[in-house]
């Protein structure tokens, strides 16, 4: 079941972002409910779960909406001895839904199991990890334009890597999962989770700064550079990942763009690459 909203006033979207940096909406609706979401959208900015984002100091003027549940369940449309096709609201993590998908024997999603962002934000940014992503298991979304909710394939959908070509929010979406037994699939999530863990760090983070750049991941520019361990502020390039940027304590969003910045132009002089962003910036820098 899926209908709760909160609405408040001047409020730190630090709070309400993984990488725990921000200024104040000026109003902020907190929902689950598609219908909340169709009467607040325009003119609204859509934040999901605050992955993937860094908010300027300054704060945003307006609406902000948070699309983000804890309690929508999946839903199962059609099985077959193949697979299934399972539904869920766009504002569930999609790590919930990895969940649900290996606790009853459904593969395709094990990618995803520790992935903080929403469903609708990982359609929007056609998410992945792992070799898998969400192009090659979704079957469509429901997308929100104006105040219709539309439902639309891949084709429409245009998506790339890391990207998609589409306008409006995602309410929900269907994928396409294959048949298996819940004990190879919790046993791949795991191995999975085993290897995201050894490679990444903690910490309050955006999840990786930068696409790869013609295949080539973006950490090994940033390693070359000799960039790993730079530190603005309180904002550190990690020494674990180079393609992340912690949070260590009292960052600015303003430390955080500097050290963007700064890596930018120092791997383009060097290698002559363009480095392109997945973490996205809002609000008055």
């Amino acid at each position: 079941m899926c209908e709760n909203t909160r609405v408040f006033t001047d409020v730190p979207l630090k709070d309400y972002t993984t990488f725990k940096i921000g200024g104040n909406a000026e109003r902020l609706v907190v929902t689950d409910d598609a219908k909340t979401l169709a009467r607040e959208y325009g003119g609204a900015l859509l934040i999901g779960c605050g992955s993937n984002l860094l908010v300027g100091d300054g704060g945003v003027k307006g609406t902000v909406i948070r699309f983000c549940s804890q309690r929508c369940e999946p839903e199962i449309l059609s099985q077959s001895s193949d697979g299934a096709i399972v539904y869920i609201s766009g504002a569930v993590k999609i790590s919930r839904l990895s969940r649900f998908a290996a606790t009853n024997g459904l593969s395709g999603l094990e990618w995803a199991s520790k992935i903080p962002g929403t469903v609708g934000g990982a359609v929007k940014m056609n998410a992945g990890a792992h070799g898998g992503d969400v192009k090659s298991i979704l079957v469509f979304a429901d997308v929100l334009k104006g105040e219709k909710t539309l439902r639309t394939d891949l084709k429409e959908l245009k998506l790339g890597y890391r990207t998609s070509g589409f306008d409006g929010a995602v309410v929900g979406a269907a994928f396409a999962l294959i048949k298996s037994s819940a004990r190879k699939v919790c046993e791949e999530t795991e191995r999975l989770c085993k290897l995201r863990s050894a490679s990444q760090p903690s910490g309050a983070s955006a999840g990786s700064v930068y696409k790869a750049a013609s295949g080539v991941p973006a950490y090994k520019y940033i390693v070359e550079s000799g960039l790993a361990g730079l530190r603005i502020g309180g904002a550190k390039v990690s020494e674990k990942h180079a393609n992340f940027i912690i949070n260590e304590g009292g960052a600015t969003a303003r430390d955080v763009l500097e050290l963007m910045n700064r890596i930018e132009s120092e791997v383009y002089r060097r290698f002559g690459v363009v480095l392109v962003r997945e973490v996205k910036t809002i609000g008055e820098f």
